[in-house]
C-alpha cells in the first residue's frame, strides 16, 4: 500500500514537470513571438513583463509568474487541499525556471511573428494538452485554479465561467490597453478557445461523471469509496450476460477531479473490478461541491 502511494506521488510529480514544461514551451515558442497572452497568472506575468519593458527594465516573465503565484498558493492552503497546492507550487517553480528567458530554449520554426493565427492555434494545442494532462491526474499548471475553486465555492459560480472572465480581462488589458493592438486580443481569444477545446477532449475539468464498478466484493468497494471520497453510492444487483453469474454494480456520482482518486481506491480494493465512466450533464438534489482533492 505504501509503495503504491509512493509510486503514485512520483508519477504525479513527473506529470507536473512534463505538463509545466509543455505549457512553458507553448509560451516561449508560439505566444511570445506573436506577442500573444497566455491564460491565468502566467498571462498576468507576461503583462507585467511588458509593463516594465515600456520603462526599459528587463525582468523575465518567470520572475513575475513566481511572485504572482506565491500569495495565491498560501491562500489556497486554507481553501483547497494541501496536496493540490503543493503540486501547483511545484508546477509554478518549473514554469518560472523555464520562463527566465533562456535563449537556448528558443527554436526557429520558420514561422513569421506576423502569422498570429497559426501561432495562436499551435500554441493553444500545446498549451491545452499541457493543462488537460495536468488536470487529468489531479494537478494543475497555475494558481488561477485555486482562485477559481475558492470563488466558486463561496459565490456558487461556475469555475469555467470565472476562469473565462479572468482570461478575457487579461487579453483586453494586454492587447487593447497595453499594446494598443486589438488584433492581439482577438488572436488571444482564439488561443483561449483552442486551449479550452483541447482540455475538454483530454479532461472535462470541473464537471461531473458517473462511475459504475462491476465487482464481486461490492460492499468493500462501496465502503472504501464512501470513506475515501466522502460521497454516497448505490449498490444494484446485476447478472453476467455471458457467464450468467450474479454480480453487483456500485455506482457513484463524482466530480472529474475525484476520478483519479476513485480509480486508485477501486484498484487497491478489487484489482479485478470492471469500471465504467459516463459524463453527467446536470445534477439535481443534494450533491455538494468540494475543493480539489
Amino acid at each position: 500500500m505504501m509503495k503504491n502511494k509512493q509510486l503514485d506521488i512520483c508519477f504525479r510529480l513527473f506529470i507536473v514537470v512534463l505538463s509545466s514544461t509543455m505549457y512553458s514551451l507553448s509560451i516561449i515558442w508560439f505566444l511570445e513571438p506573436a506577442r500573444l497572452i497566455s491564460i491565468g497568472l502566467t498571462g498576468l506575468g507576461q503583462i507585467l513583463n511588458r509593463v516594465f519593458e515600456n520603462i526599459n527594465i528587463e525582468i523575465p516573465i518567470g520572475v513575475f509568474v513566481l511572485i504572482c503565484n506565491i500569495p495565491i498558493c498560501i491562500f489556497g492552503i486554507k481553501t483547497v487541499s494541501l496536496r493540490f497546492v503543493i503540486f501547483t507550487m511545484i508546477s509554478v517553480l518549473v514554469q518560472s525556471f523555464w520562463l527566465l528567458g533562456w535563449d537556448w530554449l528558443k527554436v526557429d520554426f520558420g514561422i513569421s511573428p506576423d502569422d498570429k493565427l497559426f501561432l495562436a492555434l499551435i500554441g493553444g494545442l500545446l498549451g491545452g494538452c499541457a493543462t488537460g494532462l495536468a488536470l487529468k491526474f489531479g494537478t494543475s499548471t497555475g494558481g488561477i485554479d485555486i482562485i477559481a475553486q475558492a470563488f466558486a465555492l463561496r459565490k456558487n459560480m461556475s469555475i469555467g465561467i470565472f476562469s473565462t472572465i479572468i482570461n478575457i480581462i487579461l487579453a483586453v488589458i494586454a492587447g487593447g490597453l497595453l499594446e494598443h493592438a486589438w488584433n492581439i486580443t482577438l488572436y488571444t481569444f482564439i488561443f483561449i478557445i483552442v486551449s479550452n477545446l483541447v482540455v475538454d477532449k483530454i479532461h472535462t475539468a470541473y464537471n461531473y461523471v458517473r462511475i459504475d464498478i462491476i465487482s464481486d466484493i461490492p460492499d468493500e468497494v462501496a465502503h472504501n469509496l464512501v470513506v475515501g471520497i466522502n460521497r454516497g453510492c448505490t449498490i444494484m444487483d446485476a447478472r453476467g450476460g455471458y457467464t450468467n453469474t450474479p454480480k453487483s454494480d456500485v455506482f457513484m456520482i463524482i466530480s472529474s477531479y475525484e476520478l483519479h482518486h476513485a480509480q486508485e481506491i477501486i484498484q487497491e480494493t478489487d484489482p479485478k473490478a470492471f469500471m465504467m465512466v459516463s459524463p453527467i450533464k446536470r445534477i439535481f438534489g443534494k450533491f455538494f461541491r468540494r475543493t480539489i482533492i
